[in-house]
């Protein structure tokens, strides 16, 4: 009987180690929990700080690009005022030319004439003469 007494303390002995390696598994795994959910929450700090930044970005990309559109608009109403401008003095330059004609003078070669009336097919023409030029 002192055989089985001392397999039955044996075997709890066994136990109580085997015991020890588990419970120190366990507490490793609740500390890699632990831990996977402190990194889990630092990512999203983290991406939640990176999608602000990249939202102000935006945002300041875009008041940027309204600001660029803004300066086009300007330059385009100028160029629009020019161009009417240039149409007035053309008529009136073409209108003396001819009275020089009837009175016997060789007036100087007049200017080109716009191709058309309207102000954009005057400012696609003026753009295809810069880029004729080598100027754009």
């Amino acid at each position: 009987m002192q055989g089985q007494y001392a397999n039955a303390s044996g075997s709890t002995g066994a136990s109580a180690m085997d015991d020890q390696p588990v419970d120190r598994l366990m507490d490793i795994i609740l500390q890699m929990r632990i831990n996977l959910q402190q990194v889990t929450v630092t990512f999203q700090q983290q991406t939640q700080e990176i999608r602000d930044q990249l939202e102000a970005i935006f945002e300041e990309e875009g008041k940027a690009l309204d600001g660029c559109l803004n300066g086009i608009d300007d330059r385009l109403k100028e160029c629009a005022a020019y161009i009417e401008n240039y149409k007035r003095l053309y008529s009136s330059l073409s209108a003396m030319h001819r009275k020089l004609v009837q009175l016997g003078a060789e007036p100087g070669t007049m200017p080109n004439p716009p191709p058309t009336e309207q102000v954009e097919g005057i400012f696609l023409w003026r753009l295809q003469q810069l880029r004729c030029q080598g100027k754009l």
